[in-house]
């Protein structure tokens, strides 16, 4: 046994030295030439990391290859990792004078950068090799369009086009020099040209529908896009371009069968599973899309569209700042893919980082020129910051190819009322709403417009016929009693608001609004009776408390209500609301601290109880406690509570304490505008930023607003005096 043994070991030792010697024998070109043959299998499978590591192979036994620096170059680049590619290509160049191909995709990289310069340098080497060949002509023509000198740049592109190895793709950019031109025709023509030498270019098919969209007609862009998926479902250039259209596409169940259909022919695929989250995103079905997305990501942990779709699930689902590192990762990884860049403008705009959202919009409208979204959302930002010229600026890029499109139209109009210029703002929404007359936004905003200039039945009638659009709408019926009250009809008002109590599935709310018309009339008691009603209903209801607290000190009945309220947490030590109760009234009674120790036991009983943590992080700020504890106290409330005017407040004002003067200007500014230009103490806090941040006329225009508004409040002497500090004008 024992002889048998070791002859066993030996065949086995031989059999391994046979193979070690035979490797020893062969030349490194054979041996690159193997990992290349594999890296190229790899790549057909649509296996990149693999294929990666196959070039790496290849050259570690022959380093000097350009061929093989230049094949993993453009993988990198098909990846993401647009870094290494460039080093590569570098590489590949250096080590071939004369590899066209390289030094070419270094000119088109350097002109992505924007850095004429070397692009130029890159261009002069080719033009050494040959002036005439393909990628020279092509290259000088993408220089000179970056120039911005159309003409010459469709010459050269011409030219090109007559040596292209693929004929139709310069044809596609030459269309989209004509785009940009204004010359949809020419870039009709063009991109139809280029089908009609390569009829599958499927780039061509998407740049039609990209056209068509950009000048409203979705029908054709549709056609042109469905067109192409059935002729090649598999295509991943058409991923997320066609996703825009299926919630408008009658066919949506048609392609839903034909992704199904190939994901029973082949389980693993992935275009699949993306295109089925696409549809699954378009119908906001966010159960079905994590489930394809789970499975997407499960087996390509680092797929950048795995991630851009989680990212949207997030976003629906307001988790912002997981949705904001999905992004992130996703723009790293794909810097040339606009909608990653627009929706981490998105997210970065909802936690509130103004500047870097702006960027990300700008960028998304860099790469995709006729997308209207990444304008919209540049022209809402300018029009919060109060830049109506830079808002107009960015609508009229969209009214340009779409004049028509309601929602620029809409923010023209608001830009115009910004400027003071109340009558075309007024025409805008007209026409918009006649138009279409159940556009929500321009109703609501003509109803407003209509109130601001005090043309109270034309106000009326077109809140009703917003109401109608928004049934239950608290927004509207406040405003339905705010045109009520000012024309010195309350009991109008409670009329109102009480039917709104027969059809409204937010009883709280109306409670509340009942319980403002009532302190407006200095009803004390019977506003309290409401907003009591409406706290019991929904103990989140941070106004109500405030309104309660001002109530009760309207009567200086401080003592009965705190002798109330602590028989309420005597019975129940987990009462909440009355909890809330107590505090509110210490701050009436300018006692912070037992307020604070008040706040803490509700954060004890419920740790994400936003009213409670916006309070004690106000008090923290205001009455010298720990300005850092109160920052993270009022982020957690507004992570909590994205959209509540009261918390953008108290957030705005801790940064004001922190002299981040122009963050706290723009939480000031969302706050105003959800309370609609109707709170008097945000509207001084607003002031104060402007003036510490050195905009004078800004801080008079929103202090004479506060006071204009001819309502008590706790910082009334502080706003008279800060106007007379400033000077009338």
């Amino acid at each position: 046994m024992k002889k048998w043994l070791v002859l066993g070991l030996l065949v086995i030792f031989v059999g391994g030295s046979a193979a070690f010697y035979f490797d020893i024998g062969v030349s490194a070109q054979t041996k690159r030439e193997r990992y290349l043959a594999k890296a190229r299998t790899f790549i057909k499978g649509n296996k990149v990391n693999e294929a990666i590591i196959e070039y790496k192979n290849a050259l570690k036994v022959d380093p000097a290859h350009a061929q093989t620096h230049y094949e993993l170059a453009m993988l990198l680049l098909k990846k993401g990792d647009a870094r290494t590619a460039y080093r590569e290509l570098l590489r590949a160049a250096d080590l071939d004078a004369n590899f066209i191909k390289a030094r070419y995709q270094l000119g088109v990289m350097h002109l992505l950068a924007k850095d004429l310069k070397r692009a130029k340098d890159d261009l002069a080497i080719l033009q050494q090799q040959d002036k005439d060949s393909y990628e020279a002509r092509y290259l000088a023509g993408q220089i000179v369009a970056l120039e911005n000198q159309p003409d010459q740049a469709i010459a050269e592109l011409l030219e090109a086009q007559k040596r292209e190895p693929i004929k139709g793709q310069t044809l596609i950019d030459i269309g989209r020099i004509q785009t940009a031109k204004k010359d949809f025709k020419a870039a009709e023509d063009s991109y139809r040209q280029a089908l009609s030498v390569e009829p599958k270019l499927h780039g061509a098919r998407i740049a039609l529908a990209q056209l068509y969209f950009a000048r409203g007609n979705q029908e054709k862009a549709e056609e042109e896009l469905l067109t192409a998926t059935r002729e090649d479902p598999e295509n991943e250039q058409l991923l997320h371009v066609l996703g825009n259209f299926y919630s408008r596409t009658r066919q949506i169940d048609e392609f839903e069968k034909l992704y199904q259909d190939l994901l029973k022919k082949k389980p693993d695929s992935l275009i699949a599973k993306k295109r089925l989250a696409e549809l699954a995103l378009a119908r906001s079905d966010t159960k079905k899309m994590k489930e394809y997305v789970e499975q997407i990501l499960k087996t390509a942990p680092d797929d950048v569209d795995g991630k851009y779709f989680r990212g949207r699930i997030y976003l629906t689902e307001k988790e912002v700042a997981k949705a904001s590192e999905d992004f992130s990762v996703v723009v790293r990884a794909a810097p040339r893919f606009a909608p990653g860049h627009y929706f981490l403008g998105q997210a970065q705009l909802r936690l509130n980082k103004i500047g870097e959202a702006k960027a990300s919009f700008t960028k998304a409208a860099e790469i995709l020129p006729n997308w209207h979204l990444p304008y919209l959302s540049l022209a809402q930002l300018h029009v919060a910051a109060g830049n109506a010229e830079l808002a107009l600026d960015e609508v009229e890029k969209v009214l340009q190819l779409q004049p028509k499109n309601d929602a620029a139209l809409i923010i023209s109009a608001a830009a115009r009322l910004k400027k003071g210029e109340t009558d075309k703002a007024l025409d805008l929404f007209k026409r918009v709403v006649q138009a279409n007359p159940k556009n929500f936004a321009a109703r609501f905003n003509l109803a407003s417009t209509y109130s601001a200039k005090k043309q109270y039945g034309e106000a009326l009638y077109n809140f009703e016929e917003a109401l109608k659009l928004a049934p239950g709408s608290m927004e509207i019926l406040g405003a339905i009693a705010h045109v009520h009250i000012a024309q010195g009809n309350p009991k109008g008002a409670f009329a109102r608001v009480e039917q709104g109590l027969k059809e409204s599935t937010d009883p709280a709310g109306i409670n509340q609004l009942l319980g403002q018309i009532s302190f407006s009339t200095r009803d004390y008691g019977k506003a309290i009776e409401y907003l009591e009603k409406a706290v019991s209903q929904n103990p989140e209801l941070l106004s109500a408390y405030y309104l309660i607290g001002n109530a009760y000190a309207a009567q200086k009945r401080f003592d009965t209500a705190l002798d109330q309220y602590r028989k309420i947490v005597k019975k129940n030590p987990n009462a909440i609301s009355a909890y809330m109760m107590i505090g509110t009234l210490y701050d009436q009674q300018n006692q912070p601290e037992k307020a604070n120790e008040v706040y803490q036991k509700v954060l004890n009983i419920n740790k994400n109880f936003v009213p409670a943590a916006n309070n004690l992080a106000w008090n923290y700020a205001e009455h010298g406690g720990n300005i850092d504890i109160a920052l993270a106290l009022a982020q957690k409330a507004r992570e909590a509570r994205v959209d509540d005017p009261s918390v953008a407040d108290t957030l705005g004002w801790i940064h004001f304490k922190k002299k981040s003067y122009p963050t706290a200007i723009a939480l000031f500014k969302e706050s105003n505008e959800k309370f609609k230009d109707n709170n008097p103490t945000v509207l001084y806090h607003l002031a104060q930023a402007h003036d510490k941040n050195g905009e004078e006329e800004l801080a008079r225009q929103s202090v004479k607003k506060a006071l204009a508004l001819n309502r008590e409040f706790a910082e009334l002497q502080d706003a008279k005096k800060l106007l007379a500090s400033l000077g009338e004008k």
